[in-house]
């Protein structure tokens, strides 16, 4: 076949699929059953189980969280267990109901909510063999242990050695460093590129290659359950909870909307970066390693912020006013509520104060991650968090409460209903609380921040600095999780073969990322990522950002603030917490545009960028000021970048790479004016 007949053949193809998918909206249905008497018995007798169901599970996993032991894993898992078998069969019989013809669009909503997700229908032996391929990759992830770097000390904070140089030369009896906490703390604080480039790719040598066919399997499974769901592949069935039939264009429009600012931003770190490490580490105009960006994945980039300051730091030690001060823990969850009530919203239940972990315990043995709970009995509701007395733990409480306030305020919607009408409004919210109560405002409210702070002027440099700070935690972020996202699509649609190169193809394009060293067709570096192999979503983050910025902008507005949106404080503002209080009530029983809408007092039911954009305004013009003489904004990719991921030799030894490129371009050159033309 000539080129010229397979280029004609290729974009017609194209141009079916494009005409398909805009007309094609097929859900999975065994319609046997159009009696509205049954849905309704259906959903009373739903309501009632799963709830029970839901405090069984949730009382399991609180056991072992707390305390970690094997007897308690073994009956947190036979709990699940039931629960996965309780979904099914609800899944059976509400897919026997037509939903068309059924009037009440609440009863209709209900029982979609339960058709719509999970994996029920590839049958029983399929759905326990996905359950088991997802536990054993989550099992590999967190059983995973490196050894300690072989080059010198150790940098492990709290370890006994940093053990002695003489260590060395035994440091595999030692191979016992797991992610959490000594990785992460690692990654956050050695400057050291040789130690960082270590554990980057010894992390991903014990996670990614030994479950890449295991992944390919789930790929399988998966792919078959969303087609027996109705949807073209699993990406789809992803994509559809967010109610939004083109939200794979959509959030490709919000981020156009802030790459720009992004760009500044990657541009201001690499300044820092080749500043400290030099030119044979970081290119002046070129992507940034991944390694050396102070988090295992490079999705939050906060750590380095000392590293990339251009002076002597001007924001006061919060954390050390707090201590002296006398703050504890208690008291950092008491001043949470006191947030809460200045707005109106209800206090904590005496069950939450007598149930919660706050610190840990010399008797607790189990997970440090900060948790809220909904024990799904209206009742009882509780926060798990190992706190210290610091600035970001004083946030954290704040954030988990604002959770437990979603739990409480929607508590009496039906069971269906008591969440957020897509998986990223609770962490939208509880992020929203955050961005006020860790502001320069609020802390000097409290008397934690004696530094004056101007409200209507938002250039001082302690607004700058607390503005590079959470540019550097939500920008990178929402980058990351964008390209974690459309690489999970992509092979969903696609397929696994060249996904490792797929993966680092986008992080280029998105987060202008590129590994430390070459990156073959035998990685599976998505592997390294919890997320991706626990079949977790992850654009949930991505939305949940640009909405908690819409959120808070509405609060702000509510309060009647004035002046840049980052020194808004809606603390003691009832109108605040009257619309805060107005759109938890709902959870999910309202659509997440109709929610937009209830939020934005009916201006907007889609996601916006500008409230985000608005922000950060202080902070770009100063890194438009800081990145003037720098030779590009942005990164500028070269080859010698892609080929550290792109070989030229394929696993077969053949010259793949060069044979194949200028006829690859040309094609997509061609199929992508083509398309747009149509």
């Amino acid at each position: 076949m000539s080129l010229k007949v397979l280029l004609i053949l290729t974009c017609m193809w194209l141009k079916t699929q494009n005409v398909v998918s805009q007309i094609s909206d097929l859900r999975y249905t065994e319609n046997t059953n159009d009696n509205l008497g049954n849905a309704i018995q259906f959903l009373r007798d739903f309501d009632r189980e799963a709830a029970e169901m839901c405090n069984r599970v949730a009382s399991s996993e609180w056991r072992y969280a707390i305390n970690a032991t094997d007897f308690n894993k073994r009956r947190m898992r036979e709990q699940q267990n039931l629960v996965s078998k309780f979904e099914c069969l609800s899944w059976r019989r509400a897919a026997s109901f037509d939903s068309s013809t059924i009037v009440d669009s609440s009863i209709r909503r209900q029982l979609g909510r339960i058709v719509q997700p999970g994996r029920c229908g590839l049958g029983e032996d399929k759905y326990a063999e996905i359950t088991h391929v997802i536990s054993l990759m989550k099992d590999n992830y967190n059983n995973a242990k490196v050894c300690p770097f072989p080059g010198g000390k150790s940098t492990v904070p709290g370890s006994e050695s940093y053990r002695s140089s003489s260590y060395v030369a035994t440091y595999t009896t030692y191979c016992d460093l797991k992610l959490e906490p000594e990785l992460v703390r690692i990654m956050e604080s050695s400057r050291a590129e040789p130690e960082l480039r270590y554990y980057w790719l010894a992390w991903r040598e014990k996670t990614g290659p030994s479950v890449k066919n295991t992944f390919m399997r789930y790929l399988d499974l998966a792919n078959q359950a969303a087609e027996r769901h109705g949807f073209n592949d699993a990406g789809d069935q992803m994509r559809s909870l967010y109610d939004d039939s083109e939200f794979f264009f959509s959030v490709n429009d919000l981020w156009m909307k802030i790459q720009p600012l992004y760009k500044q931003l990657v541009t201001f770190v690499r300044k820092g970066l080749v500043r400290h490490y030099g030119e044979q580490v970081v290119r002046k105009d070129g992507p940034l390693p991944a390694h050396i960006l102070g988090n295992m994945w490079a999705q939050n980039w906060h750590s380095i912020l000392s590293l990339i300051q251009p002076g002597p730091s001007e924001m006061p030690d919060i954390t050390g006013e707090m201590v002296r001060q006398g703050y504890t823990p208690f008291k950092m969850f008491q001043t949470a509520e006191e947030f809460f009530t200045s707005i109106g919203l209800p206090p904590m239940a005496p069950e939450f104060w007598r149930n919660s972990v706050f610190q840990k315990s010399n008797e607790m043995y189990g997970q440090c991650t900060a948790s809220a709970w909904d024990f799904c009995n209206k009742i009882d509701f509780r926060i798990k968090q190992c706190t210290q007395v610091s600035l970001e733990d004083f946030v954290n409480a704040h954030h988990e409460m604002t959770h437990v306030q979603y739990y409480m305020q929607y508590a009496s919607q039906p069971f269906l209903y008591r969440e957020g009408p897509n998986p990223a409004f609770h962490e939208a919210l509880a992020n929203a609380i955050s961005l006020c109560v860790g502001g320069p405002t609020h802390l000097q409210k409290l008397g934690l921040l004696n530094t004056p702070v101007s409200v209507t002027n938002g250039n001082t440099m302690i607004n700058i600095e607390y503005l590079l700070s959470i540019a550097l935690d939500k920008l990178p972020f929402m980058a990351y999780s964008l390209a974690l996202e459309k690489w999970r699509w992509y092979v969903f649609e696609k397929g696994p073969v060249g996904m490792n190169a797929r993966w680092w193809e986008l992080r280029l394009r998105y987060q202008g990322i590129i590994p430390p060293t070459g990156r073959g067709f035998e990685h599976f570096d998505a592997g390294a990522k919890y997320h991706v192999i626990s079949d977790q979503d992850y654009i949930k983050y991505f939305v949940a950002t640009v909405l908690q910025f819409q959120i808070y902008s509405e609060l702000c507005l509510a309060s009647h603030h004035v002046g840049p949106l980052h020194t808004c404080d809606f603390y003691r503002s009832r109108e605040a917490g009257r619309i805060l209080s107005d759109v938890m009530q709902q959870g999910a029983a309202l659509s997440s545009s109709q929610l937009l809408k209830l939020l934005t007092r009916g201006k907007t039911s889609r996601l916006s960028a500008e409230p985000l954009i608005d922000f950060f305004r202080p902070l770009e013009a100063w890194l438009e000021l800081q990145n003037k003489d720098e030779p590009i904004i942005g990164w500028s990719s070269r080859m010698e970048d892609f080929a550290l991921f792109q070989p030229l030799v394929d696993r077969n030894g053949r010259n793949s790479a060069a044979k194949h490129m200028f006829s690859l371009l040309a094609l997509l050159m061609v199929c992508f004016y083509s398309v747009l033309s149509f």
